[in-house]
């Protein structure tokens, strides 16, 4: 799952720790689901883990088929629009995290195909 946090014209996006794959790089809050888990508990527990916010207003997106031959990735993203409560706390698995706005997206190193899911993102935003 990828969550797609939204505060006015920007997205919240963590920097993945050294520690993981992609370690160094930028990317939407979210992770693998757990046996059992629907994509919606897995999108809500991940935001919670990773930056300890409380996701509220939650709306599906679509699904992205990613893949990422580099490190032999083949997954299926379920994409989901949030709004949040709290205050952001980071997990071990990142280093440090940001708002950002659709141009400075543009420039910044991104993790799996998420700079591609923000793009599809932002071009049915600009439809509506």
């Amino acid at each position: 799952t990828a969550s797609i946090i939204v505060n006015g014209n920007k997205v919240l996006l963590t920097k993945r720790s050294p520690l993981m794959v992609e370690g160094g790089k930028w990317c939407l809050p979210g992770g693998g689901m757990g046996k059992w888990e629907t994509a919606l508990e897995s999108a809500k527990r991940e935001v919670l883990e990773e930056v300890g916010l409380k996701p509220e207003k939650i709306k599906f997106l679509f699904v992205y088929e990613e893949f990422v031959r580099r490190i032999k990735v083949h997954a299926n993203v379920f994409v989901y629009e949030m709004k949040c409560s709290g205050d952001v706390k980071i997990n071990w698995e990142v280093s440090s995290y940001g708002w950002f706005s659709r141009r400075e997206i543009a420039r910044l190193d991104m993790a799996f195909s998420h700079k591609q899911i923000l793009n599809k993102y932002f071009k049915l935003r600009s439809v509506k």
